[in-house]
C-alpha cells in the first residue's frame, strides 16, 4: 500500500473544499483563533481598548455588564392594591411592593416589611391619592374614588353655655390638652395590631345602646358644630369598658375639659382608640393591655348630659368610624347611613282588671 505524505493528504482536502484548521485552533475553541469567524457571524463584539489601561485589551474576558435601573422583575407588575371598600370614614389595608414607601394624601403610612400599610379615609374625602416610591426611584400613583355616605344630624340640648362656647379664659387649657392628644398619637409605634383591625375588627368596648354615631352634624343648644369623631355607647354609670384591641397605652387623664377622664391606646401602624367621659380609670401609661382587659368604668365627665363611653379611632390625625370595625354592630347600623338607635320607651302601665262579676 502507498504511503502518502501529510502535504498530499492537505492537498486532496483542499481539491475537494475543505481546509484545514491547526490543531491548536480546534482545542482552543472560543479564543483569538475563532474570534475572526465569530465576527463574520456576528456572535461578539471586538473587545475594546479601556481607558484607564491604555495598549492594553479585554480580549478573552466577558463585557462588563451596565449596573440595573430597576428592581429585578417580579411574577406580578408593581402595583398599589386596596383591600375592601374605601368609604368616608373607613379604615383601609393596602399592599405594595416590598421595600417601597407609601403616602395617602401626602401623610407618609408605616409599611412593613411585607409591604403592608395601613390608612385612614377622612369623612368628608371624595377620593383618596396614594403615592408609592421604590428604593430606587420609580413611583406608583393611585387615585382612590371614596363611597360617600349618608350623615345624621344630632341635636343636643341642655348643655351649661360653656361647654358650648367655652371662655376665652380657657383656650391655654383647651390648646395644651390638644397637645397632649396629638403627641400622644405621634408615638405610635410599628405594632401588627392595627393590620389585625383592619382586616378582623374591633370587639365592643362595653355594651350599651348607640346613642351617637360618628359623622353626624351636631347642633349643640341650638349650635352647629363640628361631625362628631366617635362612637357613642349609652351605659350606666360604672359599667366596664374593655379595650377592643390589643395595644399599649399612651395617654391616661382624669379631667380633661371636653372628655372628661380620657384614656389613649395605641395600637399600631398609626392606628390609635380614644376613650372619654370615663368616671375611673383602671391603666396606667406605659402599660401593655389585651383585647378584653378592663381599662376604666363609664362616667359623665367633661362635656357630658347623661353617662356613656366615647370611643373614637384614628388613623394618624384622621378620624374614621369604628363601627363597622366591630362585627358585633353589624346589623345593628347601617354602614352607609349611620343612626343612632332610639331611647327604649317606658312601657305602659297595665291597668289590673276588675272582677265585674
Amino acid at each position: 500500500m502507498r504511503t502518502r505524505s501529510p502535504q498530499a493528504f492537505g492537498q486532496d482536502r483542499r481539491r475537494k473544499g475543505f481546509s484545514l484548521m491547526p490543531l491548536n485552533c480546534l482545542l482552543l475553541r472560543g479564543t483569538a483563533c475563532a474570534l475572526p469567524v465569530l465576527l463574520m457571524l456576528g456572535g461578539i463584539a471586538p473587545a475594546q481598548t479601556r481607558a484607564s489601561d491604555p495598549g492594553q485589551t479585554n480580549a478573552g474576558q466577558p463585557p462588563a455588564m451596565p449596573a440595573p435601573l430597576q428592581d429585578p422583575p417580579t411574577a406580578e407588575a408593581p402595583a398599589i392594591r386596596i383591600e375592601g371598600p374605601a368609604s368616608q370614614g373607613s379604615l383601609n389595608l393596602g399592599r405594595v411592593p416590598k421595600g417601597w414607601q407609601v403616602t395617602v394624601d401626602g401623610v407618609p403610612a408605616r409599611v412593613d416589611d411585607a409591604g403592608r400599610f395601613v390608612f385612614g379615609i377622612g369623612r368628608d374625602a371624595a377620593a383618596a391619592d396614594l403615592v408609592a416610591r421604590a428604593p430606587h426611584g420609580a413611583t406608583l400613583e393611585r387615585r382612590v374614588t371614596v363611597a360617600a355616605r349618608d350623615w345624621a344630624i344630632e341635636r343636643i340640648d341642655g348643655l351649661p353655655p360653656p361647654k358650648v362656647t367655652p371662655d376665652p379664659e380657657l383656650q391655654d387649657r383647651l390648646r395644651h390638652e390638644r397637645e397632649l392628644i396629638l403627641n400622644a398619637r405621634a408615638a405610635s409605634d410599628d405594632g401588627i395590631i392595627g393590620f389585625e383591625i383592619a382586616t378582623k375588627g374591633f370587639r365592643l368596648p362595653v355594651e350599651g345602646r348607640i346613642s351617637g354615631v360618628f359623622g353626624s352634624q351636631r347642633v349643640l343648644n341650638g349650635t352647629p358644630r363640628s361631625p362628631h369623631r366617635g362612637l357613642d355607647l349609652a351605659a350606666p354609670e360604672g359599667t366596664p369598658v374593655l379595650a377592643p384591641a390589643g395595644g399599649r397605652v399612651v395617654l391616661v387623664m382624669p379631667d380633661l375639659w371636653y372628655t372628661g377622664g380620657t384614656i389613649m391606646i395605641d395600637h399600631g401602624q398609626g392606628v390609635t382608640s380614644i376613650f372619654a367621659h370615663l368616671s375611673e380609670m383602671l391603666i396606667a401609661p406605659g402599660q401593655l393591655v389585651k383585647a378584653g382587659d378592663a381599662i376604666g368604668r363609664v362616667g359623665m365627665t367633661g362635656r357630658a348630659t347623661g353617662p356613656h363611653l366615647h370611643w373614637g379611632v384614628f388613623w394618624k390625625e384622621v378620624a374614621v368610624d369604628p363601627a363597622p370595625l366591630v362585627p358585633a354592630l353589624q346589623g345593628r347600623i347601617d354602614p352607609m347611613k349611620p343612626r343612632p338607635e332610639p331611647k327604649p320607651q317606658p312601657s305602659a302601665a297595665v291597668k289590673p282588671q276588675t272582677d265585674q262579676g
